[in-house]
C-alpha cells in the first residue's frame, strides 16, 4: 500500500511538472489581455477615439474613418454681434402747399438793433413782444458771433428768425378783420385773443442752393399789411420799393446760414416760402424754438 501511494504521488509530481509550463503560459496570456483591455479603455475614454483589437492581443491601432461613438460636445457658438443702432433718420421736407416766392431781396436784423442805419424802428421790441431783446436773452450782435449764436450767451428763443411784412394785429391791438381772410391757415385752429397767426411760423428760405428754416418773429420792413405779396402768387411783388424792393428781414444766424455776402446791406435775394411745423426738417433752427406768444404788458 505505501508503495502504491508513493507511485501515485510521484505520477501526480510528473503531471503537475508536465501542466506547468502551460498553465504559466495561460495565466500570461489571460493577464495580458486584461490589461490590454484596461488600457484600450483608458485610451478610448481619455481621447474619444475608437480603437480596435489586431491578431495580436497587444496590437492596438488607432481608428478614425468612423465617426465616434461618443460624439464631441458641440463648439460654443460666438456670441452674436449686438444690433447697430437704427439711425434716426432726418426728416426731409416735403412739397409746400404754399407758393415760393423768388428773388426777394433779403436784408439784416437783429434783435437789440436801434433804429438808424437802416432800420426804421427799434428792434428791442417786435410787432407782438414789447420785451423781445429781454425774452431773447439779450443783445443778437450782428458781428459778434459764436457760430449762430451771439458771442456770450446762448439765446432763450430761436436766433434763426425773420420777419414778413404782414401784422395780423392792428396798431391799437386789434385782430384784423381780413386775417380770418387772406391768412391762409387762420381756419385750422380757435385763436385766442393775444394769439398771433404769424408770430413763430416756419418759412423755407433758399439762396444758391443752400437751404435754411427760420421763425416770423416780427412784421416788416417798412410795411405792415402788404397780404397780397406775404400771401399772393410766386410773381407778386414786395410792396414797398426800399432797401432794392426788400421783402423781408433775416437774423445774423440766417444771414449766416444762407452764406450772404457782407453783413448788412442789400445785395442778397432769397426764395422763400411758408411751410408747415411738420414739414421742417432738424437742424440748427430746431435747437430752440419759439413757442412765446403776445405779450402787451
Amino acid at each position: 500500500m505505501i508503495t502504491k501511494f508513493s507511485n501515485q504521488g510521484e505520477q501526480k509530481m510528473d503531471l503537475r511538472k508536465i501542466l506547468h509550463p502551460y498553465v504559466a503560459f495561460l495565466v500570461l496570456v489571460v493577464a495580458a489581455a486584461s490589461i490590454g483591455t484596461y488600457l484600450a479603455v483608458k485610451i478610448q475614454q481619455s481621447s474619444g477615439d475608437i480603437y480596435f483589437a489586431s491578431e495580436a492581443v497587444l496590437g492596438w491601432r488607432k481608428y478614425s474613418g468612423k465617426p465616434r461613438t461618443t460624439p464631441p460636445p458641440a463648439p460654443t457658438p460666438p456670441p452674436a454681434p449686438a444690433p447697430s443702432p437704427t439711425p434716426t433718420p432726418v426728416p426731409s421736407p416735403t412739397t409746400s402747399q404754399y407758393p415760393l416766392h423768388t428773388g426777394i431781396t433779403a436784408t439784416v436784423f437783429w434783435v437789440g438793433e436801434p433804429v438808424g442805419g437802416g432800420s426804421s424802428e427799434n428792434n428791442e421790441l417786435s410787432a407782438w413782444d414789447d420785451a423781445w431783446q429781454a425774452h431773447y436773452g439779450g443783445y443778437d450782435d450782428y458781428m459778434n458771433r459764436n457760430g449762430y449764436f451771439p458771442a456770450g450767451f446762448t439765446p432763450k428763443e430761436n436766433p434763426f428768425y425773420l420777419d414778413l411784412p404782414y401784422n395780423d394785429f392792428t396798431d391799437a391791438g386789434n385782430r384784423k378783420s381780413s386775417a380770418m381772410t387772406v391768412v391762409p391757415w387762420a381756419k385750422e385752429k380757435t385763436w385766442g385773443s393775444l394769439e398771433s397767426m404769424m408770430k413763430n411760423h416756419w418759412v423755407k428760405l433758399i439762396r444758391n442752393g443752400v437751404t435754411c428754416y427760420g421763425q416770423i418773429e416780427d412784421a416788416g420792413p417798412y410795411q405792415y399789411d402788404d397780404y397780397a405779396y406775404v400771401f399772393g402768387s410766386a410773381t407778386t411783388k414786395p410792396k414797398s420799393t426800399l432797401a432794392n424792393n426788400a421783402g423781408l428781414d433775416v437774423s445774423p444766424a440766417l444771414r449766416d446760414c444762407l452764406k450772404f455776402t457782407g453783413l448788412n446791406n442789400a445785395d442778397n435775394k432769397v426764395d422763400w416760402q411758408f411751410v408747415n411745423a411738420a414739414d421742417v426738417p432738424a437742424g440748427p433752427w430746431t435747437k430752440i424754438i419759439t413757442t412765446s406768444q403776445i405779450y402787451w404788458p
